[in-house]
């Protein structure tokens, strides 16, 4: 065989190796924050290239003879992994605030390299002995290239959120509610401390504790006992976890790959998304467990078994977002029987767990205790017996942030003195002189946001037609309806900054827009369309995170 055919028949291996080596270079960035000698330096290398490039030449080989066919998806794809690019060159501006080394230390490199380069002889090795097993065709090789699309776009997203929140996450106290109200000091805490230093947790998150410190535990395991960046990395990924999620829901529901990509993507450039994917809280878990119950409730004969330990996880982060679970379930399941099965089994289960996590941690308070809930109405906010222009402010603001603001980020309010910050704070809202002034657009953002809405309207009217001529099959897009009605009784009446809180009908909205346009899934130019806006709102919404780098730059630089 000449050296021409060779070339070709390894093509795809060549550049499963050279793709590996770039995504490694990265890897490896991480890894040194947590492993600094120099045996730890060839062991990540070698194994990062091996498994990168193992992967790569699962998908590629399908890639290339269908390059064609593919050309929006593999664009839709390289602007999702563009948003890590995009992260890194911003935060390579803040040199004083990063958090974590984003590339290999400079005299690795050379050594890196020369890994990299006897790895691939290596691994090319492994790959011809492996194909005399038709490894290909195995269970989990077929389940990574039929997904690989959707685990791409998630994983970049994941890196850089978890970029952005070592950056802007801190322990330090003082430093709670300053991003839109996020309390992600206090989440360390909960998430990190010993168990005779943590802070006493609310009865509205009755058992999250004992969800998610394990999982943080087996993290920093992985980052040499790090539990502070675990827990960075944890809500990173399930940040991730829920772009999987919607491109797994339409796909399997359009099955068009091209389109449950688009509106993966959306959900995960989304704004509220990429803030709460960064900045430490609570939300972004919950999301996920949404996101995972109409995954599940898709099947109109969905069993309780699979959906009652995703609304146990959801009722343990926050007891209101089961809510939105006993809705979607009700209305795809339309049985008031199996509906009370699911509600009363959780319930109960929830109660046992609740009490267990007492046990384990005396200052936690049981949801099942009245006045511990009773201890919620500190967040209040009253719209009755107050002002008309006042109610009707706060509808202003809320309805503003659930179809606008949590899709397209406004330009923030950057606040100090004002509300007796002493370091600046970032809010979409703010209550004064008897009204609430909010987040504004300019230029560029401006017409992205009137664009949002436009297709948020029609995809209202479209969803609309299709309830009146067939209700049942509007199920569970009605479902999502409700769950973002839910949401804006709930905070107009409860709630700070409403942005803190919009992972909890991000979903449902985006959810809601993806379903109205299925009959346009296969449309080029539909696609090609939906491609340019989503092109508009990553650069946008990156925006956001420079304003806010900029303006604490002064004070933490």
């Amino acid at each position: 065989m000449s050296l021409f055919m060779k070339l070709r028949a390894n093509l795809p291996n060549i550049i499963a190796w050279a793709l590996s080596g770039v995504i490694s270079f990265f890897a490896l960035s991480f890894f040194q924050n947590f492993y600094t000698s120099y045996w730890a330096l060839i062991f990540f290398t070698v194994l990062l290239n091996t498994v990168f490039t193992l992967v790569f030449a699962i998908v590629l080989e399908t890639v290339i003879s269908r390059l064609k066919e593919k050309i929006i998806p593999i664009a839709i794809l390289c602007l999702g992994v563009l948003l890590f690019p995009l992260t890194l060159r911003l935060l390579n501006q803040y040199p004083t605030l990063l958090g974590v080394a984003l590339i290999p230390a400079r005299n690795t490199i050379p050594t890196f390299l020369v890994l990299t380069i006897l790895s691939s002889m290596w691994t090319i090795h492994l790959i011809h002995k492996l194909d005399s097993t038709n490894w290909r065709s195995s269970t989990i090789a077929i389940w990574i290239k039929r997904n690989f699309p959707g685990l791409l776009l998630a994983s970049a997203i994941s890196a850089s959120a978890y970029a952005l929140g070592t950056t802007i996450t801190s322990p330090d106290l003082h430093l709670a509610d300053n991003y839109f109200d996020t309390d992600s000091p206090i989440w360390v805490n909960f998430l990190t401390a010993n168990r005779d230093q943590v802070m006493s947790m609310r009865a509205v998150h009755p058992y999250a504790l004992m969800l998610l410190r394990p999982q943080v535990w087996l993290l920093s395991i992985l980052m040499y006992g790090d539990k502070f960046h675990a827990t960075i990395l944890l809500n990173a990924l399930y940040g991730g976890a829920c772009v999987f999620l919607a491109w797994l829901f339409f796909k399997r529901r359009t099955n068009n790959t091209t389109y449950a990509l688009i509106i993966a993507a959306l959900l995960g450039l989304s704004n509220s998304h990429l803030l709460l994917s960064s900045f430490l809280e609570s939300y972004i878990f919950s999301a996920a467990m949404l996101v995972a119950s109409v995954v599940i409730l898709q099947n109109k004969d969905a069993k309780l078994i699979h959906v009652i330990p995703v609304g146990l996880i959801t009722f343990g982060i926050t007891i209101t977002n089961f809510i939105q679970t006993c809705i979607t379930f009700f209305l795809t399941q339309w049985s008031i029987k199996k509906t009370f099965k699911y509600v009363s089994i959780t319930i109960v289960l929830a109660t046992i767990l609740t009490f267990t996590q007492t046990l384990l941690q005396p200052n936690s308070q049981p949801f099942y205790i009245p006045s511990n809930i009773g201890n919620e109405s500190v967040f209040k906010r009253e719209v009755v017996g107050v002002p008309l222009s006042e109610t009707i402010s706060r509808v202003n603001v809320i309805t503003r942030t659930m179809t606008l603001f949590s899709v397209v980020a406004p330009r923030p309010l950057i606040l100090l003195e004002e509300i007796g910050c002493s370091t600046p704070c970032f809010n979409t809202i703010r209550f004064f002189r008897g009204e609430y002034q909010y987040a504004s657009y300019i230029g560029f953002g401006s017409w992205l946001a009137r664009l949002w809405f436009l297709l948020l309207v029609i995809a209202a009217l479209i969803f609309i037609w299709n309830l009146f001529r067939n209700p049942r099959n509007s199920a569970l897009q009605a479902a999502l309806v409700l769950n973002l009605l839910f949401n804006f009784v709930l905070h107009m009446n409860y709630g700070d900054d409403p942005m803190l809180y919009s992972p909890n009908w991000t979903y449902a909205l985006v959810f809601f827009v993806g379903i109205s346009y299925e009959k346009m899934a296969d449309k080029k130019w539909f696609q090609v369309g939906l491609l340019i806006f989503l092109t508009a709102l990553l650069f946008n919404n990156v925006e956001l995170f420079h304003k806010i780098l900029d303006a604490i730059l002064p004070f933490f630089g």
